[in-house]
C-alpha cells in the first residue's frame, strides 16, 4: 500500500519516497487526506528541467501543503532556498532536525507495493543502488525499471535493485521447499549477481535473549549504520526478532542487526 510510514526515516533511502513523475496536484491531493500527519513529505520532479520538488504536509487548514523547489548547483550540491547541501540526504537530514517554514520532515509518504515476492537464493550486492538480502527473505517490489533489476523494499524499509530471477511472488514459492534453497541460479543477471545457500540447518530458536555464534563474516553496506558487521566464530547477545529474517543484537558492545542466517544458536 502507498502512504505514510510512521517512525525515523533514513535520509539516504530517499528513492523510497520519490516520484518522478508526480504532479503538484496529485502531490496536494494525496498529502491533502485526513488520514495524513503534519510533516509528511515526498519527493517529485518539479516542473523545471533538472529540479526537485519537496512537498509537505504543514497545516490542516486551507493552504494544506507547500512545495519547495530543489536545484542542483556548479559544484553537485543542491540549494534549497538559499541554503546549499552537499547532496539530497543531507539536506532531507537537516529538516529532519529542524523546521522548515511550520513543520519538520517527519513522515515520507512511501511508493506502493507492486508485489510481494520470497527470494529464492542470497544476493550480495556491490553496488550503493543494490539491495542485499537473504533467501527466503520476504520483500516488496515497488519498481521494475528495466526486466532484469527491480526495486524492492525489506522489512526494515530500506530499498534498492534486486535481480528478478532471484525471487518468485510469495504465492508461487512451495512452503514445502522452504529453507531448502538452491546453491545457485542457473540464469542470474550477468551484471554482478552472486547467490549462495544456507550452508547450516537453522535449529530452533530458543527464548530470547539469547547468545549465538557467527557463521558467516557479514560487511554491511556503509549506508547501513543499524547493521552489524560479523566476523565468523564471534559471539552474539541476540536481544529480540525484529522480523522477516532479522534480528537485534549486541556484538563487542555495538548494537544492531543482522540475518538469521549468519548465527546459530549455542
Amino acid at each position: 500500500m502507498a502512504g505514510p510510514s510512521g517512525g525515523a526515516f533514513d535520509p539516504f533511502e530517499w528513492n523510497a519516497f520519490y516520484f518522478p513523475k508526480m504532479s503538484r496536484e496529485e502531490a496536494v491531493q494525496i498529502l491533502s487526506e485526513n488520514d495524513v500527519q503534519l510533516g509528511t513529505f515526498l519527493l517529485r520532479d518539479s516542473s523545471r528541467p533538472g529540479t526537485f520538488s519537496l512537498s509537505v504536509r504543514e497545516s490542516d487548514e486551507a493552504m494544506k501543503v507547500r512545495h519547495y523547489l530543489i536545484e542542483k548547483n556548479e559544484s553537485g550540491g543542491v540549494k534549497i532556498a538559499e541554503q546549499t547541501f552537499i547532496d539530497l540526504p543531507q539536506l532531507l537530514n537537516h529538516f529532519k532536525l529542524r523546521i522548515l517554514d511550520k513543520t519538520s520532515l517527519t513522515i515520507p509518504y512511501r511508493k506502493r507495493e507492486l508485489e510481494r515476492v520470497q527470494a529464492l537464493f542470497r544476493f550480495e550486492g556491490t553496488k550503493e543502488t543494490d539491495l542485499s538480502f537473504e533467501a527466503g527473505e520476504q520483500l516488496d517490489i515497488i519498481g521494475k525499471p528495466e526486466p532484469e533489476w527491480w526495486q524492492a523494499r525489506n522489512a526494515m524499509q530500506r530499498t534498492g535493485l534486486i535481480p528478478a530471477n532471484y525471487v518468485a511472488p510469495l504465492g508461487e514459492v512451495d512452503r514445502n521447499s522452504r529453507g531448502e534453497w538452491s546453491s545457485s541460479s542457473s540464469s542470474g543477471p550477468s551484471r554482478h549477481s552472486t547467490a549462495s545457500t544456507h550452508d547450516h540447518e537453522q535449529s530452533a530458536e530458543p527464548r530470547l535473549p539469547a547468545q549465538a555464534f557467527v557463521v558467516h563474516d557479514r560487511t554491511p553496506n556503509v549506508y547501513d549504520t543499524a547493521a552489524l558487521r560479523l566476523q565468523k566464530g564471534q559471539q552474539v547477545e541476540v536481544l529480540r526478532k525484529i522480523g522477516n529474517g532479522f534480528y537485534e543484537g549486541i556484538v563487542d558492545g555495538k548494537r544492531g542487526t543482522f540475518p538469521h542466517t549468519y548465527v546459530r544458536w549455542e
